[in-house]
């Protein structure tokens, strides 16, 4: 076997330190960095595959060396660097809430891992081993590649400001798309079919929920869309509400990053995609104009004009906009009270239902997309539109209605030829059946109509006895 032909140490260019290949075919550069306390040289070693990378590297390491903030770099590691760009650099560049994201990340899932590391120290082998690590946990494709963004703008900002002469997060991969197992038991977010009544029903009971959730239940709101309503978004003659803003939470840091307090502020919709109109069914109509009532009452008892066309449509009694956690708070009790919280109902779940209402019908994904105000379409099918065991069981029927054993194997007789074959005593027999059934469907249905006006009447007669009673 013929061995690796080592090329002795050729004469340097300025800058480079001194450049030699080693025995295995690699190429190293040495860069000295002065001397230590005890006298004793230091030096700054550099590999590579070429003579040439390394000699980039090596010059790279010397305009380092002789900047201000080698000294900084080398006496530090990861975690109080990339902590001071966040706070002086990030912080200004993003939102509030998008900084809490960053600064979080950083403190569960880089910090521990390599914060103790040098920028130096730090490979693309390092950095996606915490990747891979991330994924095997089960956390989420879109988790982890905030984290490999985050890391990678901090390692730009290092190279820029002559910290680091690479950046590790280069060369490493993260898929494209999300693997997800499919979960029976928290795949389905929109309320079951089967206690869509039951909910609706208590509903019936609470003057501020009702209005309050239906918004969300039957015109897709989101829940600071709701909160941000005011009298003019909403149309009762075209029976129209008009998506403008939003409520949002928006932290508020000290000079280490950690959260002093958070303040309920209304600004603009998630997303440019966000501000539409929505029409609103009846229910929808019938559930606001008595909440108009009840607010008109409210204002006229504390001097407040709670219905002019810039008050908040479901304000507190002083007329200042609700927060999100006390609206949740009213929500989780009111499920308590009514025996609801075992069927995991949350605010979201009440526009996951809107959508799937939607779906349920058959209605075009494109229409339901623009109705819930997403960008794209592919969240409108793939996260709102939920799929449980009884779909399959209606895709089933679907196959049964059409087709039976009986009909493809051997097809049944035409009428004729059935009523033909009928003995005289049998063909009254069926005809005496035919007539008792209808009777009785004529009965069930005068029943079910009866039924629905006394409800009715109760109905009316409550609604009148609360308004007398305001």
């Amino acid at each position: 076997m013929n061995k690796r032909r080592i090329v002795s140490q050729t004469r340097r260019n300025n800058g480079e330190g001194s450049i030699y290949q080693r025995s295995d075919g690699r190429w190293a550069g040495t860069v000295s960095l002065g001397y230590s306390d005890d006298g004793k040289p230091k030096r700054k070693s550099i590999y590579g595959k070429t003579r040439a990378e390394v000699s980039e590297k090596l010059i790279a390491l010397t305009n380092r060396i002789a900047s201000d903030n080698f000294d900084y770099v080398n006496n530090s590691s990861l975690g109080p660097i990339m902590k001071e760009w966040l706070l002086i650099f990030k912080q200004n560049s993003v939102s509030p809430r998008s900084f809490e994201g960053n600064f979080r990340n950083f403190q569960i899932h880089i910090e521990p891992r390599i914060g103790n590391m040098k920028l130096d120290e730090i490979t693309n082998i390092t950095v996606q081993k915490i990747l891979n690590e991330l994924l095997a946990k089960n956390y989420s494709l879109a988790t982890v590649k905030k984290i490999k963004f985050l890391l990678n703008q901090f390692f730009e900002y290092a190279i820029e400001n002559n910290f680091a002469t690479s950046n590790p997060v280069n060369k490493t991969k993260v898929r494209s798309n999300e693997r997800k197992i499919y979960d029976s038991e928290n795949k389905y977010k929109a309320i079951p079919l089967e206690i869509r009544n039951k909910f609706l029903t208590a509903l019936n009971e609470h003057d501020f929920l009702k209005a309050f959730c239906m918004c969300m239940m039957f015109a897709g709101l989101r829940t600071g869309e709701v909160l941000a309503l005011t009298w003019g978004n909403v149309d009762f003659n075209n029976k129209t509400l008009k998506v403008e803003r939003g409520v949002t939470i928006i932290p508020k840091f000290d000079e280490n990053g950690k959260i002093l307090k958070r303040l309920t502020v209304v600004g603009d919709t998630k997303t440019a995609c966000s501000v539409r109109e929505v029409p609103m069914p009846d229910i929808l109509v019938d559930a606001l104009k008595y909440h108009e009532k009840t607010q008109y009452f409210k204002g006229k008892n504390n001097n407040i004009d709670l219905l002019k066309p810039n008050a908040f449509v479901f304000a507190n009694d002083n007329g200042s906009v609700r927060t999100y956690s006390g609206s949740k708070k009213i929500f989780e009790n009111f499920l308590k009270k009514y025996d609801l919280k075992k069927y995991g109902i949350h605010f979201h779940g009440l526009r996951h239902t809107y959508s799937n209402i939607l779906f349920e019908a058959n209605e075009n994904p494109k229409v339901i997309q623009a109705l819930l105000g997403h960008k794209s379409v592919k969240t409108t099918i793939t996260t709102y539109n939920s799929v449980d065991k009884s779909y399959f069981k209606q895709a089933t029927n679907i196959f049964n209605e059409q087709y039976t054993t009986k009909s493809v194997l051997t097809p049944e007789p035409k009428k004729e030829n059935v009523l033909e074959n009928l003995k005289a005593n049998e063909l009254e027999e069926l005809i005496k059946y035919l007539q008792q059934k209808k009777l009785k469907q004529e009965q069930e249905q005068e029943q079910e109509n009866e039924n629905d006006n006394i409800a009715y009447e109760q109905e009316q007669k409550k609604r009148k006895k609360q308004e007398a009673e305001m």
